[in-house]
């Protein structure tokens, strides 16, 4: 298994720094290598980036939705064309045929990586690197593929502040930022212990602050905030929306949805997990706040095991909002197929 081969990483040094640097080559569409052993590869994100070659990596979520084997893999299409390429990798046609197929080892699987770390389509043009341009980033497959894991145990609170809510609660707002820069707020009302309900809450701007109709996350954004307004509590406010695929492939993912696809299904299409979110980092931020024991507000029984994998019990407190004919489809394949109690 490709996870087996994945090293440690430790956070702050060169290979950690280096994979950090290709993130953001990738972010803004450039190209950079990727090595395995005497292997080096060209790599650039289909999702604004130059076309390299004919080669297309993709996830295995997408190989398993175009019916290959659950695995990184590489495409070898007829031509470099990006209207062609982009089929391969989110098209909703199934149809294989006219392409080569091959495992794509720890390359693939780093490319794939990758660009899901810079929110891009978790799919990548590659070619072989026969020299090493100067101006190209390079860092070892393998620590791309460890880097994610790595990052929890980074974390550190930056700020804190007074801030008075609606309800006429006063909170504490506090930041905490990882390595990579990333940040993520906590809201606490009264005296953190154990036992106190905490939500975990996944950033949706759709619902959020737009007020989509679309799926429940508004709703339980204020549910929990009502309560632990009353009663006391905490919301970690994670940046993971469309639960870790970033906006615009959500945006994708809801344009399949409306071609016929569910929730899941359209995420697979994409080359994501039904759900890519992580709860280490989140199971970190409340170990530091002191809880060791919490009342989760979640209908998600996967956050629950995620923050217990990390080290917290947890107790899961069901969160009940309005079913309207905008969410009522959202919410059934949220119950059938990724099992939320609701």
């Amino acid at each position: 298994m490709l996870n087996e081969q994945r090293p440690n990483l430790c956070a702050g040094s060169s290979a950690f720094i280096s994979v950090h640097r290709l993130v953001g080559e990738v972010t803004a569409g450039r190209t950079v290598m990727l090595r395995d052993g005497e292997t080096t590869m060209l790599a650039a994100p289909l999702d604004g980036g130059e076309v390299l070659s004919p080669t297309l990596a993709i996830a295995c979520c997408r190989a398993s939705y175009l019916g290959l084997p659950d695995a990184p893999t590489l495409l070898e299409l007829p031509s470099a064309d990006p209207q062609l390429l982009w089929r391969y990798a989110s098209g909703l046609p199934r149809d294989v045929s006219a392409v080569a197929v091959s495992q794509g080892g720890l390359i693939a699987a780093a490319a794939a990586e990758l660009a899901k770390l810079a929110e891009r389509l978790p799919a990548m043009t590659l070619s072989l690197a026969e020299e090493v341009p100067s101006n190209v980033l390079l860092a070892e497959a393998s620590d791309v593929l460890a880097f994610r894991r790595a990052l929890a145990s980074t974390v550190h609170p930056v700020a804190t502040a007074a801030v008075p809510l609606p309800s006429g609660a006063n909170a504490t707002m506090q930041s905490f930022r990882d390595a990579a820069g990333g940040t993520v707020s906590a809201v606490i009302v009264g005296e953190v212990h154990d036992g106190m309900f905490v939500r975990v809450h996944s950033s949706c701007i759709t619902g959020d602050v737009f007020g989509s109709l679309k799926c429940d996350c508004g709703a339980q954004l204020t549910l929990s905030m009502e309560r632990i307004s009353r009663q006391g509590g905490v919301l970690l406010y994670m940046a993971q929306e469309g639960r870790g695929i970033g906006l615009a492939n959500k945006l994708r993912a809801y344009a399949m949805q409306e071609k016929g696809l569910d929730t899941v299904d359209a995420n697979i299409a994409l080359g994501y997990h039904d759900d890519e979110r992580d709860y280490a980092l989140a199971a970190a931020i409340l170990r530091k706040l002191g809880l060791s024991r919490v009342r989760l507000m979640t209908n998600n029984p996967s956050k629950a095991a995620g923050l217990a994998v990390g080290g917290l019990a947890v107790d899961p407190v069901a969160l009940k909002s309005p079913v309207t004919e905008h969410n009522a489809k959202y919410l059934d394949t949220k119950r059938t197929r990724s099992g939320h109690t609701l």
